[in-house]
């Protein structure tokens, strides 16, 4: 038996799809083909992702080859994939996650040891609205382009910092801390909360199609899955699929869990955080209620 799985063609979505993979194939002995698809957001690389519209923009092109039965599974940064699911797919597993937090790539070890003025590149709204409420004297730019293109950009003088995922450097990079005289620095969720789902790939596939679903629970793992659809369920309610900023992220301990979370307006000027706690069993409902305690609309 082969299966045929669907990715984009980034060294990063290659390499975390390589992950799953083999993980896949030691368990099952099941043989998996990649195949790459090019989506619009892979195309569009000019404009900050918020200014085209970044909801299934990664997405479009490898959902339609899944529903027209062109490849078995798909790949995701799970932080990437929107909550609106098309009626036809279903995420049937959430890998272990990787660690979820945004790190600070600079010659300076911190956001808050960067000089006055320092230019820190990010486009994401979410990370523009946390540092803004603790370094507001920062000059925040838009970037865009693959891990190597933004490391390449800081390098050539065109940013003092840029701000990425841990999870994507840790995956593409090791676990070294500096690279090429720059340190590598994890950002304490204390300044800046994660994006939900951030760390975890998800597993995408046709809903109907039992046989597929079953091979790959096997890389399902429970405790991630309750962690981030807590992440992304606080994220439905407040609105977040909107490209409203919006940061999430919860640790289960034993049989409690905890989420951690922020959400911000368009403008930037206005963002509520908020924590909740409770039983592990109950975090649909808890990530609701959070939802309604920071409201940003109300």
């Amino acid at each position: 038996m082969k299966l045929i799985c669907g990715t984009r063609g980034s060294k990063l979505a290659l390499t975390q799809t390589d992950e799953a993979i083999v993980e896949l194939s030691s368990i099952t002995g099941i043989e998996v083909e990649k195949k790459i698809i090019k989506t619009k957001g892979d195309q569009i690389l000019d404009l900050p992702l918020h200014k085209i519209g970044s909801k299934g923009l990664f997405i479009k092109e490898i959902d339609d080859a899944l529903i027209n039965n062109q490849i078995d599974f798909a790949i995701h940064s799970l932080k990437d994939y929107p909550t609106d699911i098309l009626p036809e797919l279903e995420i049937c597993a959430i890998t272990k996650r990787r660690p979820p937090y945004d790190a600070i790539i600079s010659i300076e070890e911190s956001i808050e040891e960067l000089p006055e003025q320092a230019s820190v590149g990010t486009s994401s709204l979410r990370r523009k609205s946390e540092i803004s409420r603790i370094r507001p004297d920062l000059d925040l730019k838009d970037i865009r382009g693959n891990l190597d293109t933004r490391i390449r950009k800081l390098k050539e003088g065109q940013y003092d910092a840029i701000i990425v995922a841990e999870s994507g450097f840790r995956r593409l990079y090791g676990e070294i801390n500096q690279i090429e005289g720059y340190n590598f620095s994890r950002i304490s969720p204390e300044i800046i909360i994660p994006a939900p789902g951030q760390g975890a790939l998800a597993i995408v596939c046709r809903k109907e199609d039992s046989k597929i679903k079953k091979i790959l629970k096997n890389i399902d793992d429970g405790k991630t899955r309750i962690e981030t659809m807590c992440e992304r369920q606080f994220m439905i309610d407040v609105g977040g699929g909107c490209n409203l900023p919006v940061g999430a992220l919860s640790f289960i301990n034993r049989d409690e869990i905890e989420l951690k979370a922020f959400v911000g307006n368009f403008e930037g000027t206005k963002s509520v955080r908020g924590e909740i706690k409770g039983n592990k069993e109950d975090y649909i409902k808890l990530a609701k209620d959070l939802a309604k305690r920071v409201n940003i609309r109300e």
